[in-house]
């Protein structure tokens, strides 16, 4: 889960950072894409979900 402003103008997430994430079978949650997002428990399993933008 990555925090990203709308207005971002930092370069954040650096795309190395998403590579490497992606290169590692990583599922990548945006806030500047996906909206909100939560972590929770579901039966006994971790789950995202979000409130798209």
């Amino acid at each position: 889960m990555i925090s990203v402003g709308a207005d971002n103008d930092y370069g954040h997430p650096a795309p190395v950072t998403m590579r490497r994430l992606h290169d590692l079978g990583m599922r990548v949650y945006r806030t500047d894409q996906h909206g909100d997002v939560a972590v929770i428990s579901d039966a006994g399993h971790l789950a995202i979900v979000t409130h798209g933008r």
